[in-house]
């Protein structure tokens, strides 16, 4: 019992931070995402990509959980640097595992939060190009409840083999930016499997490539993407499993109990 009341406490701290730093967040995932947007809906259409709007916006989805990652890592790294909040939970009476668990669940709840205001800002954008009533509404909700459940997993990885915060910059250009880029961001798993199956392959590497064709299943069906529940599952034992081994690696180097 005063597990989940140390637990409900800090998730209150949490959302709380949530909400006093939202506004700015969705601001900057706003700009972001609406140039990315209207350069693919209004201006490549010149270039004779014409019907790409809602193929990106999907891009955008992820994309955005992604880059808020990043954001996170940071804030992270800082705080395990500089000795602050975070290790005073690490004073509580209560498992370090169940710490690591709560901040994936806040960490998951925040980008959700971000993912899904980027669906309206797509419509706004791109207005007819996305008509919603072709989305699956069930299944894009999953996939990107379980994109951020995982991207949140992978953060503790990632902080887990980022000591300071001036490596922060080399993770991100290093592992994140590669992982991304070559995720599809651009373009469908099968599409790159039909120019280069080997490239394809390696494609299978980047969680942005099951987020991403997870996310377009919903907006456009099964045919030509991965498949849905494949993706689903891959993200979940993955995250898991990542979020263990940081787990481990970091109670090692924190010499935690």
């Amino acid at each position: 019992m005063n597990y989940i009341k140390i637990i409900s406490h800090m998730m209150r701290i949490d959302l709380l931070n949530i909400k006093s730093s939202i506004k700015d967040k969705l601001i900057d995932a706003l700009i972001w995402g609406s140039c990315t947007l209207i350069i693919t809906a209004y201006v490549l259409p010149s270039f004779g990509l014409v019907n790409f709007g809602a193929f990106q916006a999907a891009s955008v989805l992820i994309s955005v959980i992604g880059f808020e990652t990043y954001n996170q890592l940071f804030m992270l790294v800082m705080n395990i640097e500089q000795k602050k909040y975070l290790f005073y939970l690490f004073t509580l009476p209560i498992p370090v595992a169940l710490i690591w668990l709560q901040k994936i669940i806040s960490y998951t709840i925040n980008a959700l939060i971000l993912s899904s205001f980027m669906i309206l800002v797509s419509k706004l954008v791109l207005q007819d190009q996305m008509p919603l009533t072709q989305i699956n509404w069930p299944l894009l909700f999953l996939a990107l409840l379980v994109s951020c459940f995982f991207f949140a997993c992978f953060l503790l990885l990632m902080v887990s083999f980022v000591k300071k915060t001036s490596q922060v910059e080399h993770m991100f250009m290093r592992v994140v930016f590669p992982l991304w880029f070559f995720g599809g961001f651009q373009f469908s798993w099968n599409t790159l499997f039909s120019i280069n199956k080997y490239a394809a392959y390696g494609a299978l590497i980047s969680p942005y490539t099951y987020a991403t064709e997870a996310v377009r299943v919903s907006f456009f069906g099964q045919k030509g993407f991965l498949p849905y529940w494949t993706c689903i599952s891959f993200m979940l034992i993955a995250g898991c499993l990542l979020a263990t081994i940081g787990h481990v690696k970091l109670k090692k180097r924190l010499a935690l109990t």
